[in-house]
């Protein structure tokens, strides 16, 4: 295993997952930044080829298409949001926007191996951890461009396997757009719970679980976590909630899947095969930072099948966003977080984490934060 050597590493890095907005993100940066056009362009090319595969007359998953370049050059054009976030659109399209982000900041002239010499780790809520991994191999732009395509492939099946695994369930969730700025939310398979202790929460679910189920699918902070289930179980446990008296604040996260639960289980048995017929696998030597699994807080680099055990933990397992930051924990001598988004949630709750260590979260995706990065990070590390 060759490791990136620092004595004192003070960066590391992080990507945010489904669930999020994602296209202000992508446009802005197609429209700023004319170096990552062609790799964008490559991907919505490899996006389509891969669709050409797929027979959607039965599921209807792309009911509006898939023009993301017309997406991007023209606002107007633009579906719902509510389809945008459906997982066959979002699955492909939040990784691309992640990913075009770390490439872009290569082609602005930040030196990777500068960069990574003093990175200690990095992770990735749910689906963010692909690209962590990707950051984490080191390679050169030529490579990394390669290799993202394939991913990119990859994702392109992963939104449909992870939608096809909710219709075994009897159900194909729909978003309604204009009810996501409404205070709670568009109802939908996941949703996130605040003021709530794990033991009560747990207890709930127990004593709610003669109407359906419910699992735990992220634990984000003390008393604060997200749950998956079926859409009309989740707002029936939303009623269930307040009758037992608990003072809740509950949104909606705009998913059309129920990640991180057994609704992802027959995924589990689609996507590895997917995986190995594109050709995607990750090795742990090829891999020079330590990347934080979603569920234990693991160095992936670890475990025999990387891709198997990545796939397993955002399908099925409950994650748990302390473990994959606990590095940045005190005592830590991290003085910045990257955060690639898309959006910036993620980066808000590493925040909340870290408010009492001093840590600088860079937003990666605002200008400002690029600013922050190219003006302040790298003429740090350079000493």
């Amino acid at each position: 295993m060759t490791e990136v050597k620092n004595p004192e590493p003070s960066v590391f890095i992080q990507f945010a997952g489904q669930g999020v907005k994602y296209m202000e993100d992508l446009r802005r940066l197609y429209e700023t930044n004319v170096d990552i056009r062609p790799f964008i362009q490559d991907a919505i090319s490899e996006i389509r080829k891969q669709k050409s595969y797929y027979d959607d007359s039965q599921t209807n998953f792309f009911s509006f298409g898939l023009d993301v370049d017309q997406w991007i050059a023209y606002p107007e054009k633009t579906p719902d949001l509510g389809y945008l976030l459906s997982s066959p659109i979002s699955h492909p399209l939040i990784y691309l926007a992640q990913i075009s982000e770390y490439i872009a900041i290569l082609q602005q002239g930040v030196d990777q191996k500068l960069l990574l010499g003093h990175t200690h780790s990095v992770t990735g809520f749910s689906t963010g951890i692909v690209a962590a991994i990707l950051v984490s191999m080191g390679l050169g732009l030529n490579d990394l461009w390669h290799m993202a395509i394939k991913v990119q492939a990859m994702f392109f099946w992963q939104g449909i396997r992870t939608q096809q695994s909710m219709l075994t369930f009897g159900v194909n969730p729909k978003l309604d757009g204009e009810l996501y700025n409404s205070p709670e939310g568009c109802p939908s398979a996941m949703a996130s719970i605040n003021n709530l202790t794990r033991g009560r929460l747990d207890k709930a679910i127990e004593l709610f679980s003669g109407e359906g189920a419910i699992y735990v699918a992220y634990e984000l902070f003390p008393g604060r976590f997200i749950v998956s289930g079926l859409p009309h179980h989740l707002e029936r446990f939303h009623a269930f909630l307040k009758t037992q008296g608990n003072d809740v604040a509950w949104r909606y996260i705009p998913s059309t899947i129920g990640a991180h639960s057994p609704f992802l289980g027959p995924s589990l048995g689609w996507s590895p095969t997917d995986a190995d017929i594109l050709g995607v696998r990750f090795n742990g030597p090829d891999m020079k930072l330590p990347v934080w699994s979603n569920d234990t807080g693991d160095d992936l680099r670890k475990f025999p099948n990387i891709m198997h055990e990545v796939i397993r933990a955002y399908y099925i397992s409950t994650g748990v966003w302390r473990k994959q930051i606990h590095p940045l924990l005190p005592p830590t001598r991290i003085k910045y977080v990257l955060d690639f988004g898309p959006g910036t949630g993620v980066a808000s709750l590493t925040e909340n984490h870290t408010s009492r260590v001093g840590i600088k979260i860079i937003r990666c995706t605002l200008p400002i934060g690029k600013k922050q990065l190219l003006e302040e990070v790298m003429p740090s590390l350079a000493g």
